[in-house]
C-alpha cells in the first residue's frame, strides 16, 4: 500500500494575494500625497509575479501526505509525481541543450529585475547577489525535499543547473548594462545632431 500526496501549486494562491496587494496599494495611493511612478509600480508587480513563478518552477509545488484510503481524484500517487514534475519542466532531458538553455533563460529576468529595481551600480555586487540567490533557492529546495514538503532529489545535474542559473542571472545583468549604455549613447548622438 503506498501513500498518496496532494500537490499544491503555489502560483494561483500567491497570485490572488498579489492582486489583493495591488488593489490595496492603488487604493492607498489615492489617499497619499505622493504618487508612485507607473513604470516602477508595473516593474515591482511583474518582478513579484516572476519570483512566485520561479519558486513554483524550482520547487515543483508543495506536497502533503494524505489518507491512503481516500481515492479522490484530487490526490496524486507517488508513482504519478515524476510525470507531473517532468511536464512542468517541459519534458526535457537532463543533459540536453534544451535543459541547459532553459536553466539559463529561467534566471535572465532575475538579473534584469535586480538592476532595474535596485539600481545597483557595481557589477560585483549584482553578480554576488545573483550567486547568493541561486544558492539560497537550491539549498531551500534541498531542505524542503529532505523534510518531505517537496519531492525532489539533489544530484550532480543540480550543481550544473545551478551554474547555468547563475550564468542566466549574470547574462540578465549585462543585457541591462548594454541596453542602458546603448540608449545613453543614442540620446547623446541625437543631441549632437540637433545642436549641429
Amino acid at each position: 500500500m503506498h501513500s498518496t500526496y496532494v500537490l499544491y501549486n503555489i502560483v494561483p494562491l500567491a497570485f490572488l494575494i498579489l492582486l489583493v496587494y495591488i488593489f490595496i496599494d492603488v487604493l492607498l495611493d489615492y489617499f497619499r500625497k505622493v504618487e508612485k511612478s507607473a513604470k516602477k509600480r508595473v516593474m515591482l508587480y511583474s518582478s513579484i509575479f516572476y519570483v512566485i513563478s520561479l519558486v513554483q518552477i524550482k520547487l515543483g509545488g508543495f506536497t502533503l501526505p494524505q489518507n491512503p484510503a481516500d481515492n479522490s481524484s484530487s490526490f496524486i500517487s507517488t508513482n504519478d509525481w515524476f510525470g507531473i514534475f517532468d511536464t512542468m519542466h517541459f519534458n526535457i532531458s537532463i543533459w540536453s541543450y534544451s535543459a541547459l538553455f532553459y536553466n539559463v533563460i529561467l534566471f535572465v529576468p532575475f538579473g534584469i529585475f535586480l538592476l532595474l529595481l535596485f539600481n545597483l551600480k557595481s557589477n560585483k555586487k549584482a553578480i554576488s547577489i545573483v550567486i547568493l540567490s541561486c544558492l539560497v533557492i537550491d539549498v531551500a529546495r534541498l531542505l524542503l525535499g529532505w523534510s518531505g514538503f517537496t519531492i525532489s532529489n539533489f544530484g550532480n545535474t543540480d550543481i550544473i543547473y545551478l551554474l547555468f542559473n547563475v550564468l542566466g542571472g549574470v547574462l540578465g545583468i549585462f543585457l541591462v548594462k548594454y541596453a542602458v549604455n546603448y540608449i545613453h549613447s543614442y540620446k547623446l548622438n541625437n543631441q549632437t545632431k540637433i545642436v549641429e
